[in-house]
């Protein structure tokens, strides 16, 4: 079953209801539930200080395989979890996927490396966001032909128009990939002045 029959059919159910969420993502909920699912996309810090003090030592005291975290935000948030630090005693597993989501986002405390989470100052974020500063194209300078702000308007509109024909909403994923295939031209977040590409995407420009 695919993701839009799947959807259809939560659609067709009465005793769902279907929520839009980040990007292309939706959530089917139980009507009549109160909704008690922490939101980790949300960009409310609703904790306290000290634990994000405490956080930043923890994360910059951290060497060799203890650093290396899994990639995945719930897969990260369950091996911290189960490591009984204090700063996340009491918290749901849900909350802890929120932290991880604002250590990353937000804090500057962690950052991606080849598929995984690592402290920041280790990371392949920490380089991407020094070349959005800088508004370099990072590993890919000078190999090919990078997009800029009116290449990209107007390549988005033809790929909406040729790859969305269908409705189907495209991954963000997706994104570079379709650029490289279909136009052969490189869409670097950081040449562009941002560290994501989903802070890309909303950029008003």
């Amino acid at each position: 079953v695919g993701a839009k029959e799947l959807r259809a059919a939560c659609e067709a159910c009465p005793w769902l209801v279907v929520q839009d969420s980040e990007g292309a993502d939706w959530a089917a909920l139980i009507a009549g539930q109160p909704e008690s699912f922490v939101d980790v996309y949300s960009p409310e810090d609703v904790y306290p200080e000290a634990l994000w003090a405490e956080a930043a030592a923890y994360f910059q005291s951290l060497q060799g395989d203890s650093m290396v975290l899994p990639g995945g935000r719930y897969m990260c948030a369950q091996v911290l979890a189960q490591r009984n630090l204090p700063f996340l005693a009491g918290r749901s597993l849900g909350q802890v996927s929120h932290i991880v989501q604002l250590a990353i986002s937000q804090k500057k405390l962690l950052g991606y490396t080849n598929g995984t989470v690592v402290p920041y100052a280790h990371s392949q974020s920490r380089l991407k966001d020094q070349d959005a500063q800088r508004q370099h194209a990072g590993a890919m300078r000078g190999k090919s032909v990078v997009a800029t702000w009116a290449a990209m308007r107007g390549l988005l509109e033809r790929l909406f128009q040729v790859v969305g024909a269908d409705s189907q909403p495209i991954p963000l994923s997706n994104l570079k990939r379709l650029f490289r295939v279909k136009f052969h031209v490189e869409l670097s977040e950081t040449a562009l002045g941002h560290a994501k590409l989903s802070e890309l995407m909303q950029d008003p420009r």
